[in-house]
């Protein structure tokens, strides 16, 4: 190899040997930044403020409608005729229908309903309350029309007698605050809202079953109208009572010794502090009992270590 080539060659190495040191030297530059970062960041730790919230929780309900029902039956063969189409109130001995002019009377007060769904006799609580199980498939009650010919023994319709207490079967989401409702020890309720009403009503719980996301809850219902004798399905908005707390971003709680944590900064020192809440699962905790609103704690409790020598502000 010629002079002037080996000259060239090592022009080329030492250009190589120095693109490496600069980017030795930018790596251990970022290496020593980053230390330094995490060490600046665990030592000055960001600082939030609880703010002041009511808390509830709304969520569907849509359950099944159980009621005691009779079935009542042609006395004779003939034409079909009602004095109403539609379910109303009936007084003992009143007239539910006709047939070839041949009154038909109530035995007792009732809702009488001219039509049937098939489930008559097998809606009870006994087949709908055990375990888990899907709810049955079921089809809104068909009228029977006016004019239809009946023989002896077919049903005219249904009476359900009144008074008595409109019953519902239903799945709930579970989460903190209907829990809590849930397990009061005396006269446990939960507050629904219907689109008809528009306005909460309470609803008495008598049984309860749970497993680790649900709810399975049998209801006493605060009302009664007969056109909810159309249908066994029920639909309606649980609304749970307010809460006053504080919301701060669940980053600021830890869990420690079975016990939520937060660390609350007094002065220039955080303290540890435990906290009664749960977590709202929009990345938030609502904390019921331990901190005021306006309380300064520390944004990712996480990341503290009380052995090192905090800087909050």
């Amino acid at each position: 190899m010629s002079r002037r080539r080996r000259k060239a060659a090592l022009k080329k190495f030492l250009r190589l040997v120095n693109y490496i040191i600069i980017i030795l030297i930018f790596a251990l530059g970022y290496r020593v930044y980053r230390i330094w970062y995490e060490n600046y960041r665990q030592s000055h730790p960001h600082v939030i403020e609880a703010v002041s919230t009511d808390y509830y929780e709304e969520q569907p309900l849509e359950g099944l409608l159980l009621w005691d029902e009779q079935l009542i039956y042609a006395p004779q063969d003939g034409i079909l005729t009602y004095p109403s189409p539609r379910p109303r109130m009936v007084a003992k001995g009143e007239i539910l229908a006709a047939l070839d002019g041949t009154a038909v009377r109530s035995p007792y007060p009732a809702y009488f309903y001219p039509g049937l769904d098939g489930q008559e006799g097998n809606w009870v609580y006994p087949k709908l309350w055990p375990d888990f199980a899907p709810f049955p498939e079921f089809n809104n009650a068909d009228l029977i029309e006016n004019g239809t010919h009946l023989r002896r023994g077919e049903p005219i319709g249904k009476l359900v007698p009144q008074p008595q207490v409109l019953r519902c079967i239903a799945y709930l989401d579970r989460t903190p605050s209907l829990e809590r409702a849930l397990r009061k020890r005396d006269n446990p309720s939960i507050r629904i809202r219907t689109e008809i009403e528009g306005k909460d009503r309470k609803a008495e719980v008598v049984a309860v079953k749970s497993s680790a996301q649900k709810f399975k809850v049998y209801l006493r219902l605060p009302f009664f109208p007969p056109e909810v004798l159309r249908s066994r399905l029920f639909t309606a908005s649980v609304v749970t009572d307010v809460q006053k707390g504080v919301m701060v971003p669940d980053t600021a709680v830890i869990m420690k010794n079975g016990r939520n944590m937060v660390f609350i900064v007094k002065g220039n020192t955080p303290e540890l502090l435990a906290v009664d809440g749960f977590p709202t699962g929009e990345e938030e905790f609502f904390i019921e009992k331990g901190v005021e609103p306006g309380a300064k704690l520390i944004l990712n409790a996480d990341k503290i270590n009380l052995d090192e020598n905090l800087r909050i502000w």
